[in-house]
């Protein structure tokens, strides 16, 4: 009897151990995912504002060297492909860089959110700081 009793322990010890462990495994690597998430759209958001004081910047000095409403209309409409591009390539390489095993863990986030400050330069009026 004691060695059933002690098989028992041991096999119930081992089979504890192994749902505990996957179980904090599982709850790490979603913990690692979100923090690692959240840091991509804190980095996409200051870098969207930062380059979008830039491009007012950009447009105040066009405006202040004489530049063409007509021209500075093109220039606005070349970036703004560039912009779209630039968007698209982040949304195809950040998840396909995630591990495999990570994809399935993503928390959905607001892009628009966080890219707000380049989409009212490109898709509202671009307006001077005056």
């Amino acid at each position: 009897m004691d060695f059933f009793l002690a098989a028992s322990l041991f096999f119930g010890g081992v089979f504890s151990f192994i749902v505990l462990s996957n179980f904090l495994s599982v709850y790490k690597t979603h913990k690692l995912t979100e923090v690692v998430t959240e840091q991509v759209i804190t980095f996409l958001a200051i870098t969207s504002y930062s380059f979008a004081e830039a491009l007012i910047m950009k447009y105040d000095a066009l405006r202040d060297a004489g530049t063409s409403e007509e021209e500075l209309e093109k220039i606005v409409q070349s970036d703004r492909i560039l912009y779209e591009i630039w968007k698209k390539s982040i949304v195809t390489k950040a998840f396909p860089s995630y591990p495999q095993k990570h994809i399935k863990l993503l928390p959905t986030f607001d892009w628009d959110g966080a890219l707000r400050p380049l989409d009212d330069i490109y898709y509202n009026k671009p307006q001077s700081k005056d």
